[in-house]
């Protein structure tokens, strides 16, 4: 087992879009969108409230889905992939998300992060439309993401625990767990309520392997 692991949110930290914000809007306006989004992850709003918002009024299906799943890995933040490399002999990778599995898997298989360290969000279809989410799964709720981080680390031992994320959320898990080390992400959102209260904040990969590296 390697002996410390390091946990990263997805959207806006290992890819440059916020994927659900990216589809939904497609079919309403995307200023309306981004102000939810914004509101959640600078801890203005809860994440369960920001995602039933989003989730309101959306018309997609399974065709929108496949399609970014086809393509999420032209959106990978450049040097991920090589950061891990310079890392994989000591650390073990998660993905702890509120956004969604199908469209998380391409990109953890193409980061080497094995499908069953990735937690996130499930669609609910009715047909081929999407009609939802599984609103029993953790990562809908408040406080997800600390109790996922928590179900890991009751199973796996680890010298040093990081959490690399841009938004409140991904704060949350450090507040939450003292043994957790926040790294605060901002090469594609650097949000003013998150760097406030980040030790540790970071505005490009390079840097960031380079903490985690110490």
């Amino acid at each position: 087992m390697k002996s410390n692991c390091a946990i990263f949110d997805f959207d806006s930290t290992l890819v440059s879009i916020e994927t659900l914000d990216f589809l939904i809007a497609k079919n309403q306006a995307a200023d309306e969108i981004e102000k939810i989004t914004q509101a959640a992850m600078n801890g203005k709003m809860t994440f369960a409230d920001s995602l039933r918002t989003r989730f309101a009024n959306i018309n997609l299906t399974k065709f929108e889905i496949e399609e970014l799943k086809s393509e999420i890995c032209n959106y990978l933040t450049e040097g991920f992939a090589e950061g891990f490399n310079q890392l994989r002999d000591e650390f073990d990778f998660y993905i702890i998300s509120g956004g969604f599995l199908e469209i998380i898997y391409p990109a953890a298989d193409k980061l080497g992060i094995a499908r069953e360290n990735c937690f996130a969000n499930n669609f609910t279809y009715d047909g081929d439309k999407i009609i939802g989410f599984e609103q029993k799964n953790i990562l809908a709720q408040n406080g997800g993401k600390p109790k996922i981080v928590e179900q890991i680390l009751a199973k796996k031992s680890y010298t040093k625990i990081f959490m690399v994320g841009d938004g409140y959320t991904d704060l949350e898990v450090a507040k939450a767990n003292s043994k957790v080390t926040f790294c605060g992400f901002g090469a594609h959102a650097a949000r003013e309520s998150v760097i406030k209260e980040s030790e540790n904040f970071f505005y490009n990969v390079r840097d960031l392997i380079s903490f985690l590296k110490t």
